[in-house]
């Protein structure tokens, strides 16, 4: 067998693929070429950083869910009662007794409840729905708006603001209340002390801080319009009415004031009542548009 020569054999290379071109053209044959990026295994990662929004989105979206407020506001505040705290010390201080302002609520709330308490004993309860537009103020009023203050005790207000499943308090400082006034429901205004601060202990001798608070009753009865039968009126809280001691402190009640009013002493009526809200004295003012109320 004959082997060709090199060059024989380039030509008819060529000449073969000469006459498969207009074949391959007839067939439509298409090229695909893979260009897929592969890493190589063990090679640096693409360091990618994590979403996040901006600071003003995050500011709305908790604004909107009322967070950021309830978290700078603690879940309970204690304040001063409103007003100057030493005027419980002189006495019969006019009320308010306790008081609070919306302007020392901060946070937001769609609901709320104001109570008082006695020591740990509550003795008045309000409530409400939306922002308040003004104080709430206690004037020494119970649940059916008769009289639930009662001299010697200490009282204090809680407030409680509710909205979406969250709650808050404010709650004032307890304040000792050992003498007051009070405008009955039918007219009348009430004075009223409590007996250790008139008498000593177990007698009916008059203590050493007596004095200012019997001398404001007579001015302001004095002053006062008189009653239709022209006498005064006292009533002294007592354990009990027919104790000897009870009797003579209503009679040395008698002779103070009637001296002190310069009237004779059937004018002065000091009845003994069954205490049921401590040992107190109180004396009543008759319904009046002068003075009588606010000596200076």
């Amino acid at each position: 067998m004959t082997t060709p020569a090199p060059g024989a054999r380039v030509l008819a290379v060529l000449a073969a693929a000469a006459l498969a071109a207009p074949a391959a053209a007839q067939g439509k044959t298409e090229l695909q070429q893979d260009i897929t990026v592969k890493s190589r295994p063990g090679g640096p990662g693409m360091a990618v950083p994590p979403p996040a929004a901006s600071k003003p989105v995050i500011e709305e979206v908790l604004r909107s869910l009322d967070l950021a407020r309830d978290e700078r506001s603690p879940s309970t505040t204690r304040i001063r009662v409103g007003g100057d705290p030493a005027r419980f010390e002189k006495p019969f201080p006019e009320p308010p007794y306790l008081a609070l302002s919306p302007a020392n609520i901060e946070a937001l709330y769609d609901s709320w409840t104001f109570e008082v308490f006695a020591d740990r004993e509550p003795v008045w309860r309000a409530e409400g729905v939306g922002l308040l537009r003004e104080r709430l103020e206690w004037e020494g009023q119970g649940p059916t708006g008769g009289l639930a203050l009662s001299p010697g005790k200490s009282y204090r207000y809680r407030f409680t603001g509710r909205r979406g499943g969250r709650a808050f308090t404010i709650e004032s400082e307890p304040v000792r209340i050992d003498s007051f006034v009070h405008r009955e429901y039918v007219g009348e205004t009430r004075l009223e002390v409590l007996t250790s601060l008139v008498f000593e202990p177990d007698k009916a001798v008059f203590a050493k801080t007596a004095r200012p608070y019997l001398e404001q009753m007579a001015e302001r009865l004095r002053l006062g319009e008189p009653r239709p039968d022209g006498t005064f009126k006292l009533e002294l809280y007592v354990p009990d009415a027919r104790a000897r001691l009870a009797q003579d402190r209503a009679k040395a009640l008698v002779k103070r004031l009637s001296d002190q009013l310069v009237v004779a002493h059937m004018r002065v009526k000091v009845a003994l009542i069954p205490e049921t809200r401590g040992e107190s004295l109180a004396c009543f003012l008759a319904a009046t548009k002068g003075p009588g109320l606010r000596p200076d």
